[in-house]
């Protein structure tokens, strides 16, 4: 009996942890910012970059993921009613100066910039097509 009650000690004490470590994740989740180069040139790229902020999403987990693209931030991406609002226009060239102005203010934990133009902004971690 004694031994019961132990392991019933032991099991309530992890469940505890675990159950408070979930709840502090969820409800102090940091940032995440993915920037889009929404550039003409980019546009043959679209479906792939899609796929990758889809398999982003599905494996980041008590992480905010903010969205934007080389022309505007656009927000939360859960809050987005479709991802194709990321991907709605394709016009002009990538400027870092644009990078720059609009992202500046932001501190996220993490910078992902999607783009082809061979740029290494600091700071960013480049995913390149």
């Amino acid at each position: 009996m004694k031994v019961i009650k132990v392991f019933a000690l032991f099991l309530l004490l992890q469940l505890s942890a675990w159950g408070g470590t979930h709840w502090y994740l969820q409800t102090n989740q940091a940032d995440i910012l993915v920037v889009v180069d929404t550039s003409f040139s980019m546009k043959p790229n679209f479906n792939s970059m899609r796929d990758w902020i889809d398999n982003f999403e599905a494996n980041t987990r008590y992480r905010n993921i903010v969205i934007g693209t080389d022309k505007a931030l656009l927000g939360d991406l859960d809050q987005l009613p479709s991802k194709d609002h990321i991907f709605r226009t394709a016009f002009g060239r990538f400027s870092e100066v644009n990078l720059t102005r609009l992202y500046s203010h932001l501190k996220p934990e993490k910078r992902y910039l999607l783009t082809s133009t061979g740029v290494s902004p600091s700071g960013w971690e480049v995913v390149s097509w």
